[in-house]
């Protein structure tokens, strides 16, 4: 029994929680629903509801109230386009669910449904041209004349307002509101009614009297009262979450309405007045203001002045600047008459009494943050660094940390500077001011945080000038700060001096790989060239080596061959003496030893003269040799283009050569080039070599031998020499074209 209360009491009261989470958290559960389809009637209609069919952008109060509203119940909205009549219609049969804009009237409760609260409120105005003298502030002058009104509950505000005011006007009505607008501008009616701030600012326009207001409301078909009930939940959910949601949604799309320019009476006596406006601004103090180096006003108080009286349709106003140093010379400045307007001034309604001027609505409003150098500290008892030419920033330290001690500076610089000197323990900055600055190479190692109050900056302008001041706040509301916040960010970039020491070590690294790489590549063909040199000294070195054995080769080679020709010339001598004084008959054979001897010795003449010509390219002899030597000679000459021609003049058809050189590649690179011309090919490896095989074979059986002057063992010279003192003559006069390393190396060259 008691293990059953005690299950029931457990029951009981998780029964309970659910049923009380359920109450307390009503306001989330459409949302968490599957998402609903919600037919929505959509009219056009400028500022409150923007781009009325499927291929406009959509845009207006109501259609953000939509979107916000659809956060807290999950809806997706089908658009159904329409003129105001016509969807105001569709409202009434049932064809679509809700409808936004429309004012309350106890005869519309029983023809469809009204939601708790407003999504708005309105005032109707009456709207002249701004030209037509016609029609005054006398209401009596808009008797005949014809008003242009929506066929809606405006037209009956308006036929009540006419009534009580005994004005006999034509009414015209139409069904939407850019046919009621189009006719306006065209001027087809003298006024228009419509609502004061749901209607976009024309210049031509003047606001004539208000006529009225009504709270408007989002409305449902009298057909979905559940639908109704949503509303009312996400309505309260909204109101719950942001109370100030309405005021701000009006704030951002009635800034540039019809009552932007519905001039009050102290605005029009400025404007009929003054011509000029003089504006004196504070320097050194970007992005607000400067004066750059040729003496103009920069930073974005020169555009956004000219933005205000644009907006305002007053771009006839001449603006002039003057920029002072000291914010205590530009207050005063402003109390003299000097100036109209003072930009930027600060320090709330306290100080600005005491300054002896009025401020404008903010034209920013940022966060102050706390610089600091080393630990984070408390700012409540800080010692502050204040630039002594910006009261601002004294004012907002004294406002909001009244028990600090301060120290003054003669610049922001200075003020950081102390700070990393550790004179101070902190300083301020504005918001807008402080990413740009600490840019600085400086004050890099500074740190912030960001303060808990924002600091507003506002024009300023001389108690009891209060046309003025009204025109300046219209000005900013129709422009909004937005439009100050993004100059800004163009004119910080000024704050950043940055030097080349701040590029230089800002990428110390990039210019040290930089200057590396810089340092490699001139190493690098340094290296290079010494390498080419060092190839070329031994490429020279090898040349004269090889020329001083091709000089000994030739030397002993001429030694022999001296030594033969002086043999056989003392042969023939000696021959030519036995000849003379012989008696036994045997004349003809001692001639016949003198014809040989003086043959071999012509030949040992050819060799010298053949072995010259190597040498100098030249030859005078034309015979067979010749042709062979020709060749050799236009074979050394050729190049990979013209091989083809040269080869093609000779046919060496039946002809059979001795090729000599130790290095295989270069015998089978010549060997199949002298092919081409007709010649049948052996090759020797050396002197020694080529002599054995000359001497093996038949007399005749080689026309012509190729010799490599260089080749190892036995050189060409030698192997020369010892073929012409072969005992067999025919084997001894064979052609020998001697040709150096080189010259076989270049036809090896070609032939590739």
């Amino acid at each position: 029994m008691v293990m059953f209360k005690k299950i029931f009491r457990e029951f009981f009261l998780f029964f309970l929680i659910i049923i009380l989470s359920s109450v307390c958290i009503p306001f989330r559960s459409y949302a968490a629903a599957e998402s609903k389809i919600i037919k929505v009637g959509y009219y056009e209609n400028e500022v409150f509801e923007e781009g009325a069919s499927d291929d406009s952008i959509k845009a207006g109060y109501a259609y953000e109230y939509y979107r916000k509203l659809s956060e807290f119940t999950g809806w997706k909205y089908e658009y159904i386009y329409g003129d105001f009549v016509d969807i105001y219609n569709m409202l009434l049969n049932g064809e679509v669910d809700m409808v936004a804009g429309l004012a309350f009237l106890e005869e519309r409760e029983d023809m469809f449904l009204y939601p708790d609260r407003p999504m708005g409120t309105e005032s109707y105005s009456l709207v002249k041209h701004e030209d037509d003298d016609t029609i005054s502030t006398h209401l009596t002058s808009l008797n005949g004349k014809k008003i242009g009104v929506l066929d809606s509950a405006i037209k009956n505000k308006l036929i009540d307002f006419l009534s009580e005011k005994k004005i006999n006007s034509n009414i015209i009505t139409y069904t939407s509101y850019d046919a009621l607008f189009a006719a306006f501008d065209k001027k087809d009616i003298d006024v228009m009614a419509t609502e004061t701030d749901g209607t976009n600012s024309r210049t031509h326009a003047e606001i004539l009297s208000s006529f009225g207001s009504s709270d408007y409301y989002l409305c449902v078909s009298k057909n979905n009262p559940k639908l109704l009930k949503e509303l009312n939940t996400a309505q309260e959910q909204l109101y719950y979450e942001d109370p100030n949601y309405i005021s701000l949604l009006r704030n951002k799309y009635y800034a540039s309405s019809l009552t932007s320019r519905a001039f009050s009476e102290v605005e029009k006596e400025w404007i009929a007045e003054n011509t000029e406006l003089r504006i004196g601004y504070l320097e050194n103090y970007l992005p607000y203001s400067d004066t750059d180096k040729d003496g103009n006003v920069t930073g974005f108080v020169k555009d956004l002045v000219p933005e205000i009286f644009k907006n305002l349709s007053l771009e006839s106003v001449k603006v002039s600047y003057q920029g002072y140093q000291d914010y205590d010379d530009l207050t005063k400045a402003l109390s003299k008459g000097e100036i109209d307007v003072a930009f930027p001034v600060g320090g709330g309604l306290f100080y600005s009494e005491e300054d002896g001027l009025y401020l404008t609505s903010a034209v920013t409003s940022t966060a102050v943050n706390l610089i600091y150098s080393d630990e984070f500290i408390s700012a409540s008892n800080a010692d502050f660094a204040i630039n002594k030419n910006n009261k601002m920033q004294y004012y907002f330290v004294k406002t909001h940390y009244p028990d600090s001690t301060i120290t003054y500076y003669d610049s922001t610089y200075d003020c950081l500077n102390a700070v990393i000197d550790g004179k101070v323990k902190c300083t301020t900055l504005n918001g807008l001011r402080t990413n740009t600055l600490l840019k600085n190479r400086t004050y890099r190692k500074l740190s912030f945080r960001q303060l808990p109050y924002t600091d507003d900056r506002c024009f300023g302008v001389k108690i009891g000038n209060e046309g003025l001041l009204k025109l300046l706040n219209r000005g900013m509301s129709v422009t909004g700060q937005e439009f100050s916040i993004n100059l800004a960010y163009q004119y910080s970039e000024g704050l950043a001096k940055y030097t080349l020491a701040d590029m230089f070590f800002d990428n110390i690294w990039a210019i040290f790989v930089f200057a590396l790489l810089i340092l490699a590549v001139i190493l690098f063909f340094l290296q290079k060239d010494r390498h080419k040199s060092l190839k070329a000294i031994k490429e020279k070195e090898k040349a004269r080596i090889e020329m001083e054995k091709a000089n000994i080769s030739k030397t002993l080679f001429l030694n022999r061959l001296s030594e033969d020709m002086h043999n056989s010339v003392d042969s023939i001598i000696d021959y030519a003496n036995i000849a003379g004084k012989d008696k036994s008959g045997r004349t003809d054979e001692y001639l016949g030893k003198i014809k040989d001897l003086s043959s071999h010795l012509l030949w040992l003449i050819d060799d010298v003269h053949d072995f010259s010509s190597v040498e100098s390219g030249q030859y005078n002899s034309n015979d067979q040799n010749l042709k062979f030597r020709q060749f050799i000679l236009d074979i050394k000459e050729a190049t990979s283009e013209n091989i083809e021609e040269i080869l093609s003049a000779y046919d060496f058809s039946g002809n059979r050569t001795l090729i000599v050189d130790s290095i295989t590649s270069v015998r089978n690179n010549v060997t199949a080039l002298l092919k081409k011309t007709g010649f049948e090919v052996q090759v020797a490896n050396d002197g020694t070599d080529a002599v054995n095989k000359i001497v093996a074979a038949p007399a005749g059986y080689f026309d012509l031998l190729i010799i490599d002057i260089q080749t190892p063992n036995v050189d060409g010279y030698e192997a020369s020499r010892q073929i012409r003192n072969l005992g067999n003559s025919e084997k001894a006069r064979i052609p020998i074209v001697a040709v150096s390393g080189d010259e076989f190396k270049n036809i090896k060259e070609v032939n590739k």
